[in-house]
C-alpha cells in the first residue's frame, strides 16, 4: 500500500499510515490486456494441420497438448475449438494412413 499524499510505501494490510495517521490507499497493478500463451495456439494450429497428413498419433497428441494449454492459459473456447480439429486430425489422419500406406505410423 501506498500514503496517498507522501507516497511512502507502508505495511501490506494496513489501512492507516504508520507515521502520520492518515488514511493510505491500494493502488490494482495495471493489467496490460494481453494474455500469455500464443505458442501454443500457433504450434497447436501447426500440429492439427500436419496431423492429418504425416504422424497423426504424434502430431495429433501434441495438437491436443497445445489445445489444452490454450484451454487453461488463454481462451476456454479457442482451446475447446483446437483441440475438437486435434481430435478430428487424430482420427481423420489415422484413416487416412492407413487406406493409404495400410499402417498407422506414416
Amino acid at each position: 500500500m501506498y500514503h496517498s499524499q507522501g507516497g511512502s510505501a507502508e505495511l501490506a494490510n494496513s489501512a492507516i499510515c504508520q507515521s502520520c495517521g492518515s488514511v493510505t490507499v491500494l493502488y490494482p497493478e495495471k493489467s496490460t490486456g494481453k494474455k500469455s500463451g500464443i505458442a501454443f495456439v500457433v504450434f497447436g494450429w501447426l500440429f492439427a494441420a500436419i496431423s492429418f497428413l504425416f504422424l497423426p498419433i504424434v502430431f495429433g497428441i501434441l495438437a491436443l497438448f497445445m489445445g489444452f494449454m490454450t484451454y487453461i492459459n488463454r481462451s476456454k473456447v479457442h482451446g475447446a475449438l483446437l483441440m475438437a480439429f486435434a481430435g478430428i486430425g487424430l482420427i481423420f489422419g489415422s484413416f487416412l494412413s492407413i487406406f493409404v500406406a495400410g499402417t498407422i505410423f506414416i
